[in-house]
């Protein structure tokens, strides 16, 4: 073959490679950039210490791990590219205040103004400018009719009207007023899907506040089981698109609590035994307690789901209950739930990364439980013998247990507390409630949160005196959790109901007046 012919052959070869490595390059740009969404704008008088952040969910609920800083010029001026690969309800938040929703889609730009946490931006460009705009101006996230700084006065407001009452006065007001939303928004001149988005979002907001509703007005038992009928009896179950907003899992939590209802109302109707059946469960209660022990609550939850909701919904829905467990390093709860999940989905979309999770925490726990940091203590039954050998040292108690939600909220400032006392002569003292039967829950806890410091572990009956010597003079003498101390170095309690850790600042300034 002449050898023209074969250089020729081969820079043709060459530039067809060429042509397919740019053509690879150039589809990962695009699909990379569809995936994407920018903010941009501006701070009014900005001060330079202010914070703005976005908080994405990665199905539902509002978490901290999900919140992602939007860096801020001098000039106050702000742009972020953030990654949104399907369509997100998200949370503006300024100054640690979350002060609207903003609705994020692939490849769309929204460009706006703040000035203030006390008002909302002001929008001015961007292909995501209308839906958004449509959003605010027809109330979308103002605060329902129940909101109140005082939950007592709440409780008995509500609890002073009878059934028709609450429906005429409350409830049914509320109904309509989420209807004329819905209406506003399906006149509006947004693109269609935007129209069905907002108005899901809408609908399933209602549905969710009204659940909260129920839980925040104390009701009592017969007024709440009649309210949860009243409300969900009618409520659409199958959403409309999929993957659902944040609000519709929001809603499928109390719909489920609606589920749970009717369950137990028809037990106790047709006095059904604890070998049978359970309505719209399909396993007895026997066998329920029997997975519980097992597998945790949650399996049970995952049951009753299956039961009661399409697989399309379960799947991410538990998903997000699996990433808050491995996000709180709860490795007994996780590891139950994760088996009850891979057996309703050996080949789902999270199958992998639930394992991963799992394992991550394995390997973790291994690391950690050498830790000599990390000290329990037995057979201490009183608080003057917790916190005399400390004399010297002050104190900080936290009170607190492995079942509390709010407990483990605060565990993720702890890092940062320490680092800021590190060296000074503080120390960190844990008082856990928590049962006999979930001791080892406990110790692998602590050791998989890396909580260094001082444990003890007591449960309901035994931590009583612990409570009467640490309220004895408080006014507020509620045992709720968590509560938090400070002890001065004479080993005197000198802060009852201590800044948490999640106040930060305020808490640092407490601690450090007794160092001095």
């Amino acid at each position: 073959m002449p050898k023209i012919f074969i250089s020729l052959t081969i820079r043709c070869k060459n530039m067809y490679f060429k042509k397919i490595i740019l053509l690879a390059i150039t589809m990962v740009y695009c699909l990379s950039a569809d995936a994407q969404f920018k903010l941009s704008g501006k701070i009014t008088d900005y001060d330079g210490k202010a914070e703005l952040k976005i908080n994405i969910p990665l199905v539902y609920d509002f978490h901290d791990y999900n919140s992602i800083s939007i860096p801020i010029a001098h000039d106050g001026s702000f742009e972020i590219t953030l990654p949104i690969k399907e369509t997100k309800l998200t949370s503006l938040i300024f100054k640690d205040k979350v002060i609207c929703d903003l609705l994020l889609r692939p490849s769309k730009t929204l460009t706006f103004n703040l000035k203030s946490v006390n008002e909302g931006p002001l929008f001015l460009a961007g292909t995501a400018l209308p839906e958004n705009k449509l959003m605010q101006d027809i109330g979308f996230d103002e605060p329902p009719f129940f909101f109140t700084n005082n939950h007592n006065d709440a409780s008995k407001t509500y609890n002073n009207f009878s059934f028709s009452e609450l429906l005429e006065n409350f409830v049914n007001p509320f109904k309509l007023k989420q209807q004329d939303q819905i209406k506003k928004v399906n006149v509006s001149q947004v693109d269609d899907k935007d129209k069905q988005i907002i108005s899901n979002e809408i609908n399933y907001r209602s549905y969710y506040l009204l659940g909260l509703f129920t839980q925040v007005a104390d009701l009592k038992k017969p007024m709440l089981d009649s309210l949860m009928l009243e409300i969900f009896s009618t409520s659409p179950v199958a959403q409309h698109t999929l993957p659902g907003g944040s609000y519709y899992y929001k809603f499928v939590r109390y719909y489920m609590r609606y589920i749970d209802t009717k369950m137990a109302l028809q037990v106790k109707k047709d006095n059904i035994p604890n070998s049978a059946p359970l309505p719209y469960y399909g396993i007895s209660f026997d066998s329920a307690m029997i997975a519980r022990t097992k597998y945790g609550a949650a399996s049970i939850s995952l049951i009753g789901a299956i039961k009661n909701l399409p697989a399309a919904v379960v799947e991410p829905y538990f998903y997000q209950q699996i990433t808050d467990l491995y996000n709180g390093k709860d490795l007994t709860n996780l590891s139950g739930l994760v088996y009850a999940f891979n057996r309703q989905f050996p080949n789902g979309f999270y199958y992998k990364d639930v394992n991963d999770k799992v394992a991550t925490l394995q390997k973790i726990l291994s690391v950690n439980a050498s830790n000599k940091k990390i000290e329990i203590v037995e057979k201490i039954n009183s608080l003057t013998d917790l916190i005399k050998p400390l004399k010297g040292k002050v104190v900080y108690l936290d009170i607190w247990g492995t079942w509390c939600g709010p407990c483990k909220e605060e565990l993720q400032y702890i890092p940062e507390l320490k680092s800021k006392f590190k060296g000074k002569d503080v120390v960190f003292v844990y008082l856990d409630m928590d049962e006999e039967n979930k001791d080892a829950t406990w110790r692998e806890f602590i050791k998989l949160n890396n909580m260094e410091g001082i444990h003890l572990r007591k449960n309901r009956q035994t931590i009583v005196p612990f409570w009467k010597e640490l309220l004895a003079k408080a006014e507020d003498k509620a045992e709720y959790y968590p509560q938090y101390f400070i002890f001065d170095k004479d080993g005197k309690l000198v802060v009852t109901k201590a800044k948490r850790p999640s106040e930060k600042e305020e808490l640092y300034t407490q601690l450090e007046s007794y160092l001095r």
